[in-house]
């Protein structure tokens, strides 16, 4: 009897597909790493800086609530001029804050907070869901008339009036 010999071993040659599959497969991963190192450099430098400018209009709203306490003192009114002199020193804090704070630090605060009151952070989420909820109703009626008032004519009833 012959005996045969199963299937013979493929040798493939040094630098073969499976080689260069895997090769490229790293190179799109280290890609796809760096872009993504880009976008979260991009994004660290769009949040120091709107946090700059948003603290800059936060301590200038800081100072119109001064004005106004001082304001208010002159008047009479001391307990209403207290709490906006109080609200004006909380502005002012937090606009010194969000203008000498970098992305890293603002995202290290928030986790802290989020972490040590969870249920502030899904009342937040619900009242800002439910808002976002609200805006979208609203803004989708009005686009709904809108587009419905000139795209259709006014349809005549069957008794001549329009409907």
């Amino acid at each position: 009897m012959n005996y045969q010999s199963p299937d013979p071993v493929v040798v493939e040659p040094q630098g073969s597909a499976t080689d260069q599959a895997k090769e490229q497969v790293q190179e799109v991963a280290q890609r796809a790493q760096d872009a993504v190192g880009e976008a979260q450099a991009k994004l660290r430098d769009q949040i120091d800086a709107r946090s700059t400018q948003l603290g800059g209009q936060v301590a200038a709203t800081a100072l119109a609530l001064r004005s106004g306490a001082d304001e208010l003192h002159r008047q009479g009114n001391e307990s209403a001029g207290d709490a906006a002199q109080r609200a004006a020193a909380l502005a002012e804090r937090f606009g010194a804050y969000l203008q000498a704070s970098d992305a890293n630090r603002i995202l290290a605060d928030a986790e802290d907070v989020a972490r040590r009151n969870p249920w502030a952070v899904v009342v937040g989420g619900v009242v800002a869901g439910a808002a976002a909820a609200r805006f979208l109703k609203a803004s989708s009626s009005r686009r709904y008339e809108s587009a419905r008032s000139t795209t259709r004519p006014a349809a005549r009833s069957s008794y001549g009036g329009v409907q």
